[in-house]
């Protein structure tokens, strides 16, 4: 038998911790929920799931690494720090609440602009966003709320989840 939900949030909450970053910033990045082709009929539209979410918060981390860090992302492989949860499902938009650190004082006025646009430039990215500096453990605490998760431990996105040393 599986643990509890508390004790996996419980755990999450401890592990994520983001007391050491330097300018943490909390984002809500809604995605489009169906693509349809403008040449084919609606039968023809591609509808999100769990994994395209995924595929397509690695895209954007991928963008987004690039404008900040340029060639050290690209041959050094430095990153962003970035703690992606993903939320809905069951008939709620699927979407991210995510929590990504702004590693250069130089950026920090323009950080939320720089996640705005990357976001945009992603296949599934939907205008419907939000981004706020300062983000804290608060922010943590409502990412890993157990309401809309049909399954706490696999709401975590693991493969997009980076920690900077």
């Amino acid at each position: 038998m599986p643990p509890p939900p508390h004790s996996f949030q419980s755990t999450f909450r401890n592990f994520a911790t983001i007391d050491s970053w330097r300018a943490p910033h909390a984002a809500t990045l809604t995605m489009r929920q169906g693509i349809r082709a403008w040449d084919e009929p609606a039968s023809a539209t591609e509808f999100l799931n769990a994994q395209k979410a995924i595929q397509n918060f690695r895209h954007f981390m991928n963008l987004l690494n690039r404008r900040v860090y340029g060639k050290r992302y690209q041959h050094h492989g430095v990153r962003l720090s970035a703690i992606p949860v993903l939320e809905g499902g069951r008939g709620k938009r699927l979407h991210y609440h995510a929590v990504i650190d702004c590693p250069l004082v130089e950026l920090e006025d323009s950080f939320p602009n720089l996640i705005q646009t990357a976001w945009e430039k992603t296949k599934w990215g939907y205008n419907q966003i939000d981004i706020q500096p300062g983000a804290d453990n608060g922010w943590i605490n409502y990412i890993s709320k157990l309401n809309d998760k049909p399954n706490f431990a696999d709401s975590i996105d693991w493969e997009n989840y980076h920690v900077s040393d």
